[in-house]
């Protein structure tokens, strides 16, 4: 058995991944629509409409993904002492890391900025 030999139960843990990546994809289209068709129209928060709100945060999440995409590397890196050149599952997996970094960043703005001056508009 040499070090760069897979693990015994690689495919189970291939198929937990996938079930569960599925399932996660599945909740958060379920989570939007269910938000988007829920939600009254004259709901506000802080005095914007609520449904503009998780408009801008879908649209905020696509265009975080796509710009992500496009920008992403794909230069080769070194798995198990071998090269791993292929540019499409380089940049998706750059995709998930960079649109992670990107919405937390955005997150904790958002926090602040309501901290900040959240309080100082006149509540209708």
């Amino acid at each position: 058995m040499t070090f760069y030999s897979s693990p015994l139960f690689i495919d189970i843990l291939l198929i937990v991944i996938y079930v569960m990546l599925a399932a996660a994809i599945g909740l958060v289209v379920w989570s939007a629509f269910h938000s988007l068709k829920k939600r009254d129209r004259q709901t506000t928060e802080l005095g914007f409409p609520a449904k503009h709100i998780v408009w801008g945060v879908v649209v905020l999440l696509l265009l975080t993904l796509t710009f992500t995409y496009l920008f992403a590397d794909t230069t080769p890196i070194i798995i198990n002492g071998k090269p791993y050149s292929d540019a499409f599952w380089l940049r998706i997996s750059d995709i998930f890391i960079n649109t992670s970094l990107v919405l937390i960043v955005t997150a904790v703005g958002c926090v602040i900025g309501g901290a900040l001056w959240g309080g100082r508009r006149k509540h209708v």
